[in-house]
């Protein structure tokens, strides 16, 4: 990730911590006018809604979000190769209906099954997959494509 890109995901993520902030205090002076009723709060939203709308264009661009998938091998060495093409060919006749992935991140070979936004939606498959290999658990990923969660 380069720098420009990291600084725009940190300056997002101030203006979404601030604007939280902001609805925090606000949603806390209403509260307390309405058991008090002595306290008008007047302010402009025009930098609200400016914060909005650029959290929204984000959100809609964005075409990769951190999701969850299940690894069911990992290996490193002179043999970990053969043994991931092994696993993911193993994978596919079990899971035909998930997508399984074979990755490659140095030094170690991964194979990784779905593509789920949530930790509790990837365990109902996780469940299933332990049956065949007892080793798999959840794993967070932020390469799963937004088109791709069920």
């Amino acid at each position: 990730m380069d720098c420009e890109c990291a600084s725009n995901i940190f300056t997002r993520k101030l203006e979404m911590r601030l604007l939280t902030i902001l609805l925090a205090l606000l949603f806390g002076v209403f509260a307390q006018a309405q058991s008090v009723g002595t306290v008008d709060v007047e302010f402009s939203s025009a930098r609200l809604d400016s914060l909005m709308s650029i959290n929204q264009r984000t959100n809609y661009n964005q075409t990769r979000l951190e999701g969850y998938r299940i690894q069911i091998y990992s290996g490193s060495g002179v043999a970990s190769k053969k043994e991931a093409e092994e696993i993911e060919a193993k994978a596919l006749k079990l899971f035909p209906r998930e997508k399984i992935y074979l990755r490659y991140y140095a030094p170690f070979w991964r194979v990784k099954i779905g593509d789920y936004r949530f930790r509790s939606e990837a365990m109902v498959l996780l469940a299933q997959v332990k049956r065949h290999f007892p080793g798999a658990y959840t794993v967070r990923d932020n390469e799963v494509s937004k088109k791709s969660f069920k």
